[in-house]
Parts: structure tokens; C-alpha cells; sequence
């Protein structure tokens, strides 16, 4: 028997009741300064086996007496934890877990035990499962993987197969996400390569992107640190095309076009690419919205030094890069991609295999899905904690 402690750090979101609940309270240390009770934390951990656990929950800090309703929505689970100053280890009883899957457990401060006059409600660490009979019974973020990445959710990839890899030089997919699978955080990245990517993205509540990058030779996340010789230079743009660097996951050139794509639109993305005759290499974006325009626009097209190849390594990917989203799943289907070689003979697409990054490959998350729907082509989904499917990586879809 062990004791299993999940720490809210690094496995817990918030969501508000009201309109208005802008502070946020999760912290790698724990769940900090939470004063509102119109705030539901929810803890997330998956069991791979069935059986019956004790529940307990962990503070470092209680400011005053105060009671939070403990509930598992799944298991029909309600309880009234009460705590005064020597409640920094408080027993919430026993569950029994009769299906494997993801768990979720909210917590709530009461309004009738708190005033904000008087201090937060108890500082909230981890939750403590015990009687754990096999350690690797429990899956969760651990402390020792980034909170960042873990929080995120798992990305996951469709690594295209082509019939020849020879002087690929343009290549289309049709990319998209389905109403209500659009949260804050979404990129669906319809065409990646190996020098760079392209795709749409939610940004905020408010904004939306078309976002196109091409990474330096240079390998570094600072975009300062670039000695002139490495830097992608910018040949043309889009008329509202914003042009930056970027850093923080390889450094390079980056171009977005702010647009209102739409939920449950399938957009169209094309990517040219060969090598140059100056020693560059150029690669161009185009993006196509088919409810305003039977014609493409441009994004951006880039040179990037020191590489003379057209488009290799093909792929699409589903990410969401808020931490604070998580909780929330998102889907994209990527269909109709067309291959053209230098010669505009056009070149079959066979298959696609499926992968995803480190998040899913150390069992940190386990929501993640992908496979073939042959109305809507290949699909990708992750975050929001749903059950395990059957898909592996390596895994190959092919439609008919």
C-alpha cells in the first residue's frame, strides 16, 4: 500500500459561477489568495484500476475557519470539508472507483464561512489518494514535468504520407474545427514542414489568427542572439499581414493575418516551397476563406539561409498553448490534402501516421485521440480529460 499525492499545481483549472472572476488562483505552490466563492477548482487524475481509495486534502496555510463542498460529479460524491487551523491534513473519507478513467474533483468554498474582510479560503496543496496498491495505478502531472506543458494538455501530429517525397513543392489541406471544439488556445496547424509552420489559431476571446513561421537556421530561442547571416528574411506579405521574430521553441521570422475564422468552416491552406539559385531557400503561405472568396491570399513568403530544399516532412498538428485551458478539449479534421512536385505533376497522399510530443509520450496526460472520419478526413482531438482511446502513436489512418 502507498500514499499517491496529486498536486494542484500542476493538475488543476478554475472555472467561475459568475460573470466576473478574474483573478486567477493556481499557482505551481498550490491554490493561493482564493477568496471567491462563485470559484470551482477542479482536480484532475486518471485511475487505470478500479477499487476503493481514502481521500485526503492538503494545506500549508489556513487563515481562519472556513468550509469547502467537496464534490465528484462522476461518483455522486459530496462532502463538507471543514477547516480551522489544525485541519493542514483533513480526511474527506473513502471513494470506490468501479471504472477505469479520468476523475474530476471540485472544490468549492461556501459563501456562509468566508468574508473578505477576514481572509482566503485554506490554501488547497494536493490531494492525498491512500491505500494506492500499485503506484502506476494513479496517472497524473507530475512535479517532476513541466506544470506549463502538463497543464497545456498533449499535442498531437499527422505525419503525411506521400507516394514520393521527391521536390514537393506546393501542398493544400482543408482544415476544420468543429463548433464548440474552439476554446481559447487552439492551434490547428494545417501545413507544418521542417523549416516552419501553418495554421489558424484562437488567441484570445477576441481575436483570432492565421499565423505562418519559418524557423532560422540558428538553433537558439532567443531571436536577439541571430547573427545576420542566419536571419529568414521577409520577400512579400499579405496587405494585413503582421510581421515579428519569435523565440521561446526555436527562433525565425513570423507572419499572422488577424482573421474571424469560424467554428465548423473548413478553411483552405496552401504552401509553396523550393530551393533558390542564391543559396535560400523560399517558402510562401497562401490561405483561402471559402464562404468570402474563390481566390487565395497571401500571408507571407519567406527566404531562409543555408537551406536549399522544397517541402519535406510534412504534417499537420492540434495544440492548445494556454495553460489555463486545459481542461477543455479541442477537436480539427484536416481534409483534401493535394501534393505537387516542381513539375505540377500532382503526387497521392497515402496515409497518415499519428504521434504526439513528450505530454502524452511520459503518461503525464492521457486526452488525447486521433484517427479517420472519411466525411470529414483525418481528425485530431486533445485536452479536457476524456477517457483513454485505443489510438497509439505510430498508429496509421488511411481513407478510403
Amino acid at each position: 500500500m502507498t500514499d499517491i499525492s496529486i498536486p494542484f499545481g500542476w493538475n488543476a483549472y478554475q472555472s467561475c459561477q459568475a460573470q466576473t472572476c478574474t483573478n486567477s488562483y493556481i499557482q505551481e505552490s498550490g491554490v493561493s489568495f482564493w477568496r471567491d466563492s462563485n470559484v470551482i477548482i477542479s482536480l484532475f487524475f486518471y485511475v487505470t484500476v478500479a477499487g476503493a481509495y481514502n481521500i485526503s486534502l492538503v494545506s500549508d496555510e489556513i487563515q481562519r475557519e472556513a468550509e469547502i463542498q467537496v464534490s465528484i460529479p462522476s461518483l455522486s460524491f459530496n462532502y463538507y470539508a471543514k477547516f480551522n487551523q489544525n485541519s493542514l491534513n483533513l480526511s474527506l473519507g473513502s471513494i470506490k472507483i468501479e471504472n477505469p478513467g479520468y476523475i474530476k474533483v471540485d472544490f468549492q468554498g461556501t459563501k456562509s464561512m468566508i468574508n473578505r474582510k477576514y481572509g482566503n479560503y485554506p490554501k488547497l496543496k494536493a490531494l492525498v489518494l491512500s491505500n494506492v496498491q500499485n503506484r502506476n495505478a494513479i496517472k497524473f502531472v507530475q512535479q517532476s514535468f513541466s506544470s506549463h506543458f502538463g497543464r497545456r494538455g498533449p499535442s498531437v501530429h499527422l505525419n503525411y504520407n506521400l507516394e514520393s517525397k521527391s521536390n514537393i513543392q506546393h501542398f493544400i489541406n482543408h482544415v476544420a474545427v468543429p463548433k464548440y471544439w474552439d476554446a481559447v488556445g487552439t492551434y490547428a496547424m494545417a501545413i507544418g514542414f521542417d523549416y516552419g509552420y501553418f495554421g489558424m489559431q484562437v488567441n484570445s476571446q477576441h481575436e483570432r489568427r492565421i499565423l505562418f513561421s519559418v524557423w532560422s537556421p540558428q538553433k537558439t530561442d532567443d531571436p536577439s542572439s541571430i547573427l545576420p547571416e542566419n536571419q529568414v528574411i521577409l520577400v512579400s506579405k499579405g496587405k494585413d499581414t503582421v510581421i515579428n521574430s519569435f523565440g521561446n521553441e526555436g527562433s525565425g521570422g513570423q507572419s499572422y493575418l488577424v482573421y474571424p475564422w469560424v467554428a465548423g468552416v473548413g478553411y483552405q491552406f496552401r504552401l509553396d516551397g523550393y530551393p533558390g539559385q542564391d543559396g535560400y531557400s523560399y517558402f510562401t503561405a497562401y490561405f483561402r476563406d471559402p464562404m468570402k472568396s474563390e481566390r487565395y491570399t497571401l500571408i507571407a513568403s519567406w527566404k531562409r539561409p543555408k537551406t536549399q530544399s522544397y517541402l519535406t516532412g510534412l504534417y499537420s498538428f492540434l495544440e492548445n498553448f494556454d495553460p489555463e485551458t486545459g481542461n477543455i478539449s479541442r477537436k480539427a479534421y484536416f481534409n483534401n490534402q493535394e501534393a505537387f512536385d516542381n513539375r505540377r505533376k500532382r503526387v497521392k497522399v497515402l496515409s497518415a501516421s499519428f504521434s504526439y510530443d513528450d505530454t502524452a509520450n511520459k503518461q503525464q496526460r492521457l486526452d488525447y485521440d486521433g484517427g479517420v472520419d472519411n466525411k470529414n478526413g483525418y481528425y485530431l482531438r486533445n485536452c479536457g480529460f476524456f477517457d483513454k482511446t485505443q489510438v497509439k502513436r505510430g498508429n496509421v489512418f488511411s481513407k478510403n
